[in-house]
């Protein structure tokens, strides 16, 4: 009788539901806001606030509690029956943290591969329209280029130029591939991580796309738990030009004759007669009233071809110009200077124990530290996650409207010489900005280059107007089949619009003079979808064993329009008036053209990590690509990589050493 008893007595005990609350703390004693607290084996789940104190009204009497919370090294705690259950959670050190990697998460410890991570808090210190620009001072290996005008495309190198071709690296955002390389429409105040895969056995899960390295951006910010909370921040200064070019610029015309003459000495060569129209006599240089005047225009000279005079009532333009002597024209401060730079975002976030949301808004405007020259972007990203039981699912969206006036986002666009820059260092000093009627002077006497003036090129394109618009995000869904075994499911989508309206003015007064004007326009619209599926397997066992087997399919399709027009000789100049209208120009030089394409990608892959005592790692990874950008029969590829780890560090005879 009393064994039943007993019995009958434990039943209930062992289902008994009891309240548990408590604080959750750092090492130094300060709550913990936000703290994910689990009662493991149910969906309960709760969110410590401000002050660090959670509240459970019923758990099981031995069940286990989970507290997870990024930066901080979980914590696991048996309830045995207590209603009062304080924590502290003890930090993660930055090479111990968790970091995103190909199609999932991992142990930084356990990678084997090539994997920088850009600090977060070092990168937000930066004010740029693009994160590249910030990875440069932040991720070791890592090269960024730009032209230094807003809003320009980044040249990214990861361990330098590995192909004669493309060597741009993969991007991933959100877990969607991106098929170029501007990602200037994201809100770097929106990205959570950024990671760099370097070396094939990090990247080769990817494919041949990984070729040149992949750069793995998230913007998965979410809430905390908690009613709805608003952080308006705003982030104002002003960027200067780079020192250097300025420096060894020579600004005084007599000073600058004299390292032609030098060179003309040190070659044993007589000085050409065209430096003297210009200088007068080469022992004792003077400055010229006029370095050019029209056929026409009642000039005179003196004995060494100088112009002294002219007839200013017969200038006419664009046909006869007179340009006076410059005493000393600074190019670089005539284009370059300092420009104001304003970046504002307003966060609204909140949640409960099931579900957390994100939505964001931004603004950045940013004027070029070049003349007539802005970037403005507006963007909103929403982001949620929500859990039901073992299923959970979200989406992160975000929207993006850019505009860059100006005209020069890539300068130069084909050679040095044909940028702003270096159509400003190219230039004499003794050329003035101005004719002596007020249009642009230029180099067009013999000895001044055929430059055009960086001054008339900035302006001319003040109007040249560039918009990138976007929607770009995903939708994913994620089942835990057993705390073990995993399924996620995800849809991405990149849908867009990219313009461009330029005008191309005539540029008489250069040397190699032109006279007609034109307009271009263009536009591009794309689509890319990616439907990505993967299963993974995380098991622990014999306490030292550590296996993880993750295995996939991937299909990617993206489509595209392209339409250019351009016409010549335009009536009127106006911005009203550039349109491309036989009414409006020359109907002869109208060009019409239009291209666009498809192209579709499906893969396979797999991947397999082992860890022995969290002392020996070994990774194996194969992906199996089938595209159809390549002929028939060549369309399939197989890209295996492995990896072997060894920590060091973990051995008995490195034990107590702090190097």
């Amino acid at each position: 009788m009393s064994l039943l008893l007993a019995l009958g007595f434990s039943v209930p005990a062992l289902g008994q539901q009891i309240p548990v609350s408590g604080t959750v703390t750092n090492a130094g004693g300060i709550p913990l806001r936000g703290v994910a607290v689990h009662v493991q084996g149910t969906p309960t789940r709760v969110v410590t606030d401000a002050n660090g104190k959670y509240s459970i009204a019923a758990a099981p009497a031995q069940g286990l509690l989970s507290f997870t919370l990024l930066g901080q090294r979980g914590v696991q705690e048996t309830i045995a029956g207590r209603s009062t259950i304080n924590v502290t959670m003890a930090p993660i050190a930055f090479l111990e943290e968790m970091v995103v990697t190909a199609y999932g998460e991992q142990r930084r410890a356990d990678i084997t591969g090539a994997v920088s991570s850009a600090k977060i808090e070092t990168v937000d210190r930066q004010t740029s329209a693009s994160v590249l620009q910030r990875l440069d001072v932040s991720v070791p290996g890592v090269t960024v280029d730009a032209s230094g005008s807003p809003g320009s495309r980044s040249t990214v190198r990861i361990r330098g130029i590995s192909s004669f071709q493309n060597n741009d690296p993969l991007y991933i955002v959100d877990g969607v591939p991106i098929q170029d390389s501007y990602v200037n429409w994201l809100n770097p105040d929106d990205i959570t991580s950024v990671q760099v895969l370097k070396d094939a056995s990090a990247a080769s899960i990817y494919g041949a796309r990984a070729s040149n390295g992949v750069v793995i951006i998230e913007t998965t910010k979410k809430g905390i738990g908690g009613p709805p909370r608003a952080t308006f921040r705003v982030r104002t200064g002003v960027a200067t030009p780079v020192r250097g070019y300025d420096d060894f610029l020579i600004s005084n015309p007599l000073d600058y004759f004299a390292v032609v003459k030098q060179s003309y000495a040190n070659a044993g060569k007589p000085l050409d007669d065209y430096w003297k129209a210009l200088y007068g006599d080469p022992n004792n240089p003077t400055i010229p009233k006029y370095i050019f005047a029209a056929p026409g225009t009642g000039a005179t000279v003196n004995s060494f071809g100088q112009i002294v005079s002219v007839d200013p009532s017969k200038y006419t333009y664009p046909t006869s110009l007179i340009m006076p002597g410059s005493s000393g024209t600074n190019w670089w401060k005539a284009v370059f200077g300092p420009a104001p730079i304003a970046d504002y975002n307003l966060d609204v976030s909140g949640g409960s124990e099931d579900n957390a949301y994100s939505v964001s808004f931004n603004y950045f405007n940013q004027d070029g530290t070049a003349i007539y020259n802005t970037f403005k972007r507006g963007g909103v990203r929403v982001n949620t996650s929500f859990n039901r039981g073992k299923l959970s699912f979200g989406e992160n969206a975000a929207l993006s409207l850019e505009q860059h006036t100006g005209g020069i986002p890539d300068d130069p666009g084909g050679y040095a010489e044909d940028g702003i820059l270096g159509k400003n260092i190219l230039m004499q000093p003794i050329i003035p900005i101005y004719d002596i009627n007020g249009n642009f002077a230029g180099g067009k006497a013999t000895g001044l280059g055929n430059q055009s003036n960086p001054l008339h090129y900035a302006f001319s394109n003040k109007d040249n107007i560039n918009k990138n618009n976007r929607i770009f995000g995903n939708a994913f869904g994620g089942l835990a089949i057993t705390p073990q075994l995993a399924l996620r499911s995800s849809l991405g989508f990149n849908v867009g619009q990219n313009s461009f309206n330029g005008f191309s003015p005539p540029y008489p007064e250069n040397a190699e003079a032109t006279f007609t004007n034109a307009i271009n326009e263009n536009t591009n619209q794309f689509l890319d979808w990616t439907w990505s599926n993967t299963l993974k397997y995380d098991r622990k066992f014999l306490e030292r064993h550590s296996f993880a087997v993750l295995v996939g399919q991937e299909a990617n399709a993206s489509y595209n329009r392209y339409i250019e027009a351009s016409m010549g000789n335009l009536l009127s100049t106006g911005v009203d008036s550039r349109y491309i209208q036989d009414a409006l120009g020359d109907a002869s030089t109208k060009n019409v053209l239009s291209r666009g394409g498809q192209s579709a990608l499906l893969s396979l892959f797999g991947k397999a990590d082992y860890n022995f005592a969290d002392t020996y790692i070994a990774s194996v990874t194969l992906r199996r690509d089938g595209s159809s950008r390549m002929a028939p029969g060549h369309q399939w590829g197989t890209f295996p990589a492995f990896g072997l780890g060894w920590r060091v560090s973990k051995m008995g005879f490195l034990s107590g050493n702090h190097l």
